[in-house]
């Protein structure tokens, strides 16, 4: 069935001589966005519907261009509603997140986001929060699936008590830091985060994500090689609070909304999480 498309962006795809009948819906895995993305040949279409897509895509827009202006690596745009309303860009297939020159990409990226100059004000800022009323929904769901509330919500005051710093990604893991060598390395998207975050929060929640444990292992390391011995605990404290987090992300939601893979890789890193805590005297209970 062919998409229903706004007319600026058929005439666009039909210009750069894609017809439009031929896009396909994106797979995702996790929840439901209020986005609805479409890939072409050599480009992604999203488009909004409600005003929370349309907030998404004008933060998009805000922190591409940030990147573009800072020279921290992304995809580029070929066209956008200012408003919100829809964006196409480039559609890149990115290679396996894995082995030492991933990790050095990664590492530089991530360094580099931290270390850049804010950006102007934008659109309003994305958050992580659920609404208030479903709280004690997610907080059954999460005891059912596993997530230790007592230590969950010891873990999450020590995090919340780690310096920040002005800017990070907010996502920083291999969906989001695509690994595209043959562009010349890993390319940033899904800026809808950007702002204030935790020291060191980008590299660790891209440890939570990471598929294969000797690249956890080895970026971990280099994490630590980075920081003064004097934040090692903080490293600790962060990568089990996000490790919880993660765990709590895939059970807390929708059941519809829950991607197996991801929920078992959820569970795989837990024990690694706790053994950093402890290695680096960071257990918050």
């Amino acid at each position: 069935m062919t998409p229903s498309l706004p007319p600026a962006v058929r005439t666009l795809l039909t210009d750069a001589g894609i017809p439009p009948e031929t896009l396909r819906t994106a797979a995702f895995a996790g929840p439901r966005r209020p986005v609805q993305r479409l890939l072409g040949d050599g480009v992604v279409v999203e488009v909004a519907s409600t005003e929370t897509g349309r907030l998404r895509l004008r933060r998009e827009l805000w922190g591409r261009e940030w990147a573009r202006q800072v020279g921290v690596p992304t995809v580029p745009v070929l066209d956008a509603d200012p408003g919100g309303g829809w964006m196409v860009a480039e559609w890149w297939r990115p290679h396996p997140p894995t082995g030492t020159e991933f990790l050095d990409a990664a590492v530089t990226t991530a360094l580099r986001i931290a270390g850049s100059p804010p950006p102007q004000p934008g659109p309003p800022p994305a958050r992580w929060t659920s609404p208030r009323w479903a709280a004690p929904i997610r907080l059954a769901r999460g005891a059912l699936g596993g997530v230790p509330t007592r230590l969950w919500l010891a873990a999450r005051r020590a995090a919340a008590a780690l310096p920040s710093v002005p800017v990070a990604h907010g996502d920083f893991y291999h969906r989001n830091a695509l690994w595209c060598p043959e562009q010349g390395g890993v390319h940033v998207v899904d800026w809808e985060y950007l702002g204030h975050g935790p020291k060191h929060g980008d590299l660790l929640r891209l440890w939570t994500l990471l598929p294969h444990r000797t690249d956890r292992d080895a970026l971990l390391d280099r994490l630590l090689a980075l920081t003064p011995p004097g934040e090692h605990r903080a490293v600790g404290t962060l990568a089990l609070y996000l490790a919880l987090r993660l765990l709590g992300e895939n059970v807390k939601g929708q059941r519809a909304d829950r991607h197996r893979a991801d929920l078992d890789h959820a569970r795989t890193i837990q024990p690694e999480a706790r053994a950093v805590a402890r290695s680096l005297d960071a257990w918050p209970v």
